[in-house]
């Protein structure tokens, strides 16, 4: 077989297409364009890592219930809990994970997050080991980037700056894929070991055990090959049958409507195709299985070769089918939830890999992997930008379950009358010394200060004009207690510069609590044309008696305004 001269990631065309000779590739391009191309693959995870970096600390909703299940009052260890059950799944190995981290690791959101981006570093080098050598060097390089844009493509960017879903999905598939590939090498009883690891992960690594079987019986290995993956699989389906906890636990029971699980199921096959449109991603979902129906006509040696990348397609195919039968009845965008990235982009590498290796339309291969890559990342946009707009209400409950009084938050803080004390017991954010109000000036809850410098704009219409003839205006919208807190909304502004802190402070001067700022306000930026968004703010202080004032520092200094002594009470 003769050198490489094209650029495009076929190794070879078929005869009829070779009757126009090619450009040879400059020697540079040929050295270490490949290279390069491989490269590209760590700016994926890196700007995961960015986004990480930027989300609260504060861990959200699922972790609470499984801290609950594993501690004691006093923040100790059960360790029978570790073996316990989350919304029926098997939870072993993220519940150490989230032990780990509230014990060592303060319960940090942003570490955790750390971890699982390793997770899906190693997913994609598990990826890159398993690809067939045959493949020529640009050929290797394209998919590599294309796994790495599909492992951590912004579809899936709940799992990573929301670390306790990444600790189950995302190790999950880390060790599905170490299966896969050391049954490939004819590692048996070690892709056994990873399957069931994979099996106390979470429920839908279950699939693994079919996908095990077909790669070996793919491989032409013995009976009892094909045959102890099926065997070891119904054990444990059996042993989960027998002791998972009550069922239920989060939503709607599952649908007995056909078409409904079939649009959450291939949906969830096809969701990095599409921005929100449940019906665009079921078309992708079905397109993607064609592909693979068109590729099934494989020689006895090429599906020996083919074999993970078959198994990985029905991983991800029998993921969907558990999540289609449980899921479904949560509306029609339940196969479109962020946290499933990791099983569509399962099914997507593997459909990569085999139109790339084993191709029915070599002209085809690089349109179809440089469009997955751009297409997928720019269609994540939506989902990625919901979850960051999210962020502030983390920032907001690690205020108020700071200072006490996560009363307003029980869709994402449970139980606080428990949960308080085990989070304090422990040293866990937000009472870590990780947690700030992030004021310029260091201030932080419980300090006090004397306001005699900061200023205050008029009464009454609360505007002070400037000597340029620029306003203040601090602007309290929404001053409401529920239960032990009292929420604040509104909108701040101090010439043309939005504020970057917002505290509240007692009558003596003590800070009593603190907010979020930087929040889009639309109808505040159409009053005060020429400013940028994010004038909104929201905060949380105790619902105690007595007069209280709310203060915003901005670059020319804090202002501070009174409160009424009567907020409105939430029904």
């Amino acid at each position: 077989m003769g050198k490489q001269s094209v650029t495009d990631i076929a190794s070879e065309t078929d005869p009829g297409e070779r009757a126009t000779p090619e450009a040879p590739i400059p020697g540079p391009v040929r050295r270490f364009g490949p290279v390069l191309l491989g490269l590209s693959a760590i700016v994926p995870p890196l700007m995961m890592l960015r986004e990480v970096l930027r989300y609260p600390q504060m861990h959200f909703y699922d972790y609470w219930w499984v801290l609950l299940d594993l501690t004691d009052d006093d923040g100790s260890l059960r360790p029978e809990a570790l073996f316990g059950f989350r919304n029926e799944h098997p939870f072993v190995l993220p519940s150490l994970l989230f032990w780990l981290s509230a014990r060592f690791g303060h319960g940090l959101n942003q570490p955790l997050g750390l971890v699982i981006i390793a997770f899906g570093v190693a997913s994609v080098l598990l990826v890159w080991a398993m690809l067939p050598k045959s493949l020529n060097p640009w050929q290797r390089a394209g998919l590599v980037a294309a796994a790495a844009t599909l492992v951590f493509n912004p579809h899936g960017i709940h799992n990573y700056v929301r670390s306790m879903s990444g600790a189950s999905w995302i190790l999950a598939l880390m060790l599905v894929l170490a299966a896969l590939l050391a049954m490939q090498r004819e590692h048996r009883v070690l892709a056994i070991v990873f399957g069931l690891l994979a099996s106390i992960s979470y429920g839908t690594s279950f699939a693994v055990w079919p996908a095990l079987a077909l790669v070996a019986w793919l491989r032409g290995d013995r009976r009892r090959w094909v045959a102890t993956p099926l065997v070891v699989g119904f054990l444990v389906v059996a042993s989960w049958l027998v002791l998972r906890g009550p069922q239920g636990g989060g939503g709607a029971s599952p649908t007995d409507d056909p078409a409904q699980a079939l649009l959450a199921g291939l949906s969830m096959l096809g969701m990095v195709w599409t921005g929100t449109e449940p019906s665009i991603a079921l078309i992708a979902g079905v397109a993607g299985l064609a592909v693979l129906v068109l590729h099934v006509r494989q020689t006895r040696e090429e599906f020996r070769s083919a074999a993970p990348w078959w198994g990985l397609a029905v991983y991800a195919a029998g993921c969907a089918v558990m999540i289609s039968g449980s899921r479904a009845a949560f509306g029609e965008a339940a196969g479109l939830q962020s946290r499933y990235n990791s099983m569509t982009a399962a099914l997507w590498i593997a459909v990569l890999v085999i139109v790339v290796a084993w191709p029915r339309w070599p002209k085809v291969r690089t349109v179809a992997v440089a469009g997955t890559v751009l297409a997928t990342v720019a269609l994540g946009a939506p989902m990625a930008q919901s979850v960051r707009s999210d962020a502030p209400n983390q920032n907001l409950l690690a205020i108020a379950a700071r200072i006490g009084h996560p009363d307003a938050f029980e869709d994402r803080f449970p139980e606080p009358d428990r949960l308080l004390p085990r989070l304090q017991a422990l040293g866990h954010y937000p009472f870590s010394g990780e947690f700030t109000l992030g004021c310029p000036d260091g201030l932080e809850i419980g300090d006090r200060v004397s306001t005699a410098d900061w200023r205050t704009p008029s009464d009454g219409a609360l505007r002070e004009p400037r000597p340029d003839g620029r306003d203040v205006v601090l602007n309290v919208e929404t001053d409401q207690i529920q239960g032990g807190a009292r929420m604040l909304k509104g909108w701040a502004i101090s010439g043309i510069e939005r504020a970057d802190c917002v505290a509240v402070l007692d009558q003596t001067g003590t800070v009593i609590g603190g907010g979020v700022v930087d929040i889009p306000r639309s109808d505040a930026e159409a009053q005060t044309p020429g400013i940028e968004i994010g004038l909104g703010f929201e905060a949380v202080a105790p619902a105690q008696p007595g007069p209280v004032r709310v203060a915003f520092h901005f670059p020319d200094g804090w202002w501070i305004r009174p409160l009424t002594e009567s907020p409105q009470v939430k029904s």
